[in-house]
Protein backbone atom coordinates (compact mmCIF):
# COMPACT_ATOMS: atom_id res chain seq x y z
CA UNK A 1 0.00 0.00 0.00
CA UNK A 2 1.64 3.14 -1.08
CA UNK A 3 1.24 6.43 0.32
CA UNK A 4 1.78 9.63 -1.11
CA UNK A 5 2.86 11.48 1.29
CA UNK A 6 5.77 11.55 3.96
CA UNK A 7 5.98 11.94 7.89
CA UNK A 8 5.87 15.51 9.19
CA UNK A 9 9.76 16.93 8.45
CA UNK A 10 10.62 20.03 9.76
CA UNK A 11 13.29 20.64 7.38
CA UNK A 12 11.06 21.56 4.58
CA UNK A 13 10.07 25.22 3.66
CA UNK A 14 6.68 25.48 5.32
CA UNK A 15 6.67 29.30 5.40
CA UNK A 16 5.82 29.56 1.71
CA UNK A 17 2.66 27.30 1.93
CA UNK A 18 -1.01 29.13 1.51
CA UNK A 19 -3.90 27.21 1.38
CA UNK A 20 -6.08 30.86 0.77
CA UNK A 21 -9.11 30.03 2.65
CA UNK A 22 -7.88 29.77 5.90
CA UNK A 23 -5.08 31.84 6.98
CA UNK A 24 -4.45 29.19 10.55
CA UNK A 25 -3.83 26.17 8.29
CA UNK A 26 -1.00 28.41 7.06
CA UNK A 27 0.04 29.25 10.69
CA UNK A 28 -0.42 25.64 11.90
CA UNK A 29 1.55 24.11 9.51
CA UNK A 30 4.38 26.36 9.96
CA UNK A 31 4.79 26.89 12.93
CA UNK A 32 2.48 24.22 15.36
CA UNK A 33 2.79 21.63 13.60
CA UNK A 34 6.52 20.16 14.85
CA UNK A 35 4.96 21.31 18.41
CA UNK A 36 2.00 18.88 18.63
CA UNK A 37 4.47 15.80 16.94
CA UNK A 38 7.08 16.37 19.88
CA UNK A 39 4.16 16.31 22.31
CA UNK A 40 2.66 13.20 20.21
CA UNK A 41 -0.36 14.97 19.86
CA UNK A 42 -1.15 14.80 16.03
CA UNK A 43 1.17 13.37 13.05
CA UNK A 44 1.31 15.55 10.54
CA UNK A 45 1.83 13.96 6.76
CA UNK A 46 2.53 16.26 4.05
CA UNK A 47 2.90 16.09 0.28
CA UNK A 48 5.98 17.75 -1.86
CA UNK A 49 6.96 18.06 -5.29
CA UNK A 50 10.18 19.19 -5.98
CA UNK A 51 11.02 19.65 -2.33
CA UNK A 52 7.78 22.00 -2.28
CA UNK A 53 5.14 21.68 0.29
CA UNK A 54 1.99 21.54 -1.76
CA UNK A 55 -0.62 19.77 0.68
CA UNK A 56 -0.90 18.13 4.39
CA UNK A 57 -3.32 16.72 7.12
CA UNK A 58 -2.91 15.82 10.62
CA UNK A 59 -4.05 12.57 12.30
CA UNK A 60 -4.91 12.57 15.41
CA UNK A 61 -6.98 10.31 18.01
CA UNK A 62 -10.38 11.29 19.70
CA UNK A 63 -13.27 9.56 21.26
CA UNK A 64 -17.32 9.60 19.97
CA UNK A 65 -20.04 9.55 22.95
CA UNK A 66 -23.07 7.33 22.29
CA UNK A 67 -24.80 10.66 23.53
CA UNK A 68 -23.32 11.72 19.80
CA UNK A 69 -25.32 9.60 17.76
CA UNK A 70 -28.69 9.08 15.90
CA UNK A 71 -30.46 5.95 17.72
CA UNK A 72 -30.11 4.08 13.90
CA UNK A 73 -26.47 4.78 14.67
CA UNK A 74 -26.24 4.14 18.27
CA UNK A 75 -27.88 0.71 17.99
CA UNK A 76 -25.39 -2.45 19.05
CA UNK A 77 -22.56 0.18 19.60
CA UNK A 78 -21.12 -0.35 23.24
CA UNK A 79 -22.43 2.66 26.09
CA UNK A 80 -19.05 3.78 26.78
CA UNK A 81 -17.11 6.44 24.60
CA UNK A 82 -16.00 4.93 20.90
CA UNK A 83 -12.27 5.02 19.39
CA UNK A 84 -11.84 7.63 16.54
CA UNK A 85 -9.16 8.74 14.30
CA UNK A 86 -9.88 11.88 13.42
CA UNK A 87 -8.89 14.39 10.22
CA UNK A 88 -7.78 17.68 12.16
CA UNK A 89 -6.41 19.77 8.89
CA UNK A 90 -6.47 19.05 5.78
CA UNK A 91 -5.22 22.00 3.46
CA UNK A 92 -4.09 22.27 -0.29
CA UNK A 93 -1.78 25.10 -1.46
CA UNK A 94 -3.97 27.49 -3.52
CA UNK A 95 -1.34 26.55 -6.52
CA UNK A 96 -2.58 23.14 -6.26
CA UNK A 97 -6.15 23.76 -5.71
CA UNK A 98 -9.07 21.82 -8.45
CA UNK A 99 -6.37 19.51 -9.08
CA UNK A 100 -7.85 16.50 -7.21
CA UNK A 101 -5.03 17.00 -4.59
CA UNK A 102 -7.74 16.81 -1.66
CA UNK A 103 -9.16 13.89 -3.12
CA UNK A 104 -5.68 12.33 -3.11
CA UNK A 105 -5.16 13.54 0.88
CA UNK A 106 -8.36 12.13 1.41
CA UNK A 107 -7.35 8.45 0.09
CA UNK A 108 -3.96 8.50 1.69
CA UNK A 109 -5.44 9.31 5.29
CA UNK A 110 -7.96 6.59 4.81
CA UNK A 111 -5.21 3.77 3.56
CA UNK A 112 -3.35 5.10 6.88
CA UNK A 113 -6.65 4.68 8.74
CA UNK A 114 -6.77 1.05 7.68
CA UNK A 115 -3.15 0.49 8.70
CA UNK A 116 -3.94 1.60 12.04
CA UNK A 117 -6.97 -0.60 12.04
CA UNK A 118 -5.09 -3.70 11.97
CA UNK A 119 -3.57 -2.97 15.50
CA UNK A 120 -6.05 -0.80 16.93
CA UNK A 121 -9.77 -0.18 17.20
CA UNK A 122 -11.02 2.29 15.19
CA UNK A 123 -14.79 2.51 15.45
CA UNK A 124 -15.58 5.87 13.80
CA UNK A 125 -13.59 8.77 11.63
CA UNK A 126 -14.28 12.04 12.94
CA UNK A 127 -13.44 15.11 10.33
CA UNK A 128 -12.93 18.69 11.48
CA UNK A 129 -14.94 21.13 9.32
CA UNK A 130 -13.84 24.46 9.65
CA UNK A 131 -16.85 25.78 8.30
CA UNK A 132 -19.50 24.97 6.23
CA UNK A 133 -17.92 24.94 3.04
CA UNK A 134 -15.13 22.54 4.13
CA UNK A 135 -18.41 20.34 5.96
CA UNK A 136 -19.77 20.32 2.12
CA UNK A 137 -16.39 19.42 0.81
CA UNK A 138 -16.24 16.25 2.75
CA UNK A 139 -19.99 15.20 2.58
CA UNK A 140 -19.24 15.28 -1.48
CA UNK A 141 -15.98 13.28 -1.34
CA UNK A 142 -16.91 10.71 0.55
CA UNK A 143 -20.55 10.73 -0.95
CA UNK A 144 -21.96 11.42 2.94
CA UNK A 145 -25.99 12.19 2.30
CA UNK A 146 -27.22 14.94 5.02
CA UNK A 147 -28.59 14.34 8.03
CA UNK A 148 -31.83 16.09 9.68
CA UNK A 149 -29.20 16.49 12.91
CA UNK A 150 -26.83 19.17 13.40
CA UNK A 151 -24.36 17.77 15.21
CA UNK A 152 -22.98 14.38 12.96
CA UNK A 153 -23.08 12.24 10.10
CA UNK A 154 -22.08 8.71 10.84
CA UNK A 155 -21.52 5.46 8.74
CA UNK A 156 -20.36 2.39 10.36
CA UNK A 157 -16.60 1.21 10.33
CA UNK A 158 -17.64 -2.38 9.85
CA UNK A 159 -16.93 -2.20 6.54
CA UNK A 160 -15.21 0.75 5.78
CA UNK A 161 -11.77 -0.25 4.77
CA UNK A 162 -12.87 -3.37 2.26
CA UNK A 163 -11.74 -0.97 -1.04
CA UNK A 164 -8.13 -0.18 1.34
CA UNK A 165 -7.78 -4.35 1.48
CA UNK A 166 -5.74 -5.74 -1.20
CA UNK A 167 -7.50 -8.76 -0.67
CA UNK A 168 -11.05 -7.09 -1.22
CA UNK A 169 -12.62 -7.47 -4.85
CA UNK A 170 -14.15 -3.88 -4.31
CA UNK A 171 -12.28 -1.28 -6.00
CA UNK A 172 -11.71 2.41 -4.33
CA UNK A 173 -12.83 5.37 -6.70
CA UNK A 174 -11.07 8.90 -6.27
CA UNK A 175 -14.15 10.31 -4.51
CA UNK A 176 -13.46 7.90 -1.53
CA UNK A 177 -16.68 6.04 -1.82
CA UNK A 178 -17.24 3.42 0.10
CA UNK A 179 -14.33 3.72 2.31
CA UNK A 180 -15.67 5.01 5.28
CA UNK A 181 -19.18 4.09 6.61
CA UNK A 182 -19.38 5.52 9.61
CA UNK A 183 -17.65 9.25 9.10
CA UNK A 184 -18.56 11.05 12.15
CA UNK A 185 -18.36 15.37 10.90
CA UNK A 186 -17.78 16.93 13.76
CA UNK A 187 -17.53 21.22 13.27
CA UNK A 188 -15.39 23.60 15.37
CA UNK A 189 -18.61 25.89 14.27
CA UNK A 190 -21.67 26.07 14.69
CA UNK A 191 -24.16 25.36 13.17
CA UNK A 192 -23.25 22.23 11.34
CA UNK A 193 -26.02 20.87 9.22
CA UNK A 194 -24.86 17.34 7.92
Amino acid sequence: MEFITIAFDKTIDRTSFDCSTHPALNTYIAQQAGQDEKRNVSRTFMYLEDGMLLGYYTLANTSVALDELSEEQARKMPRYPMPAAMLSRLAVDQRMQRKGLGQRLMADFFRRIYTVSKHSGVAFIVVDAKDEQAAKYYRELCSSPRNTTHSACCYRLRQSFKACDPKSSLKTNARCTGLAQWLHFHASYKPLIV
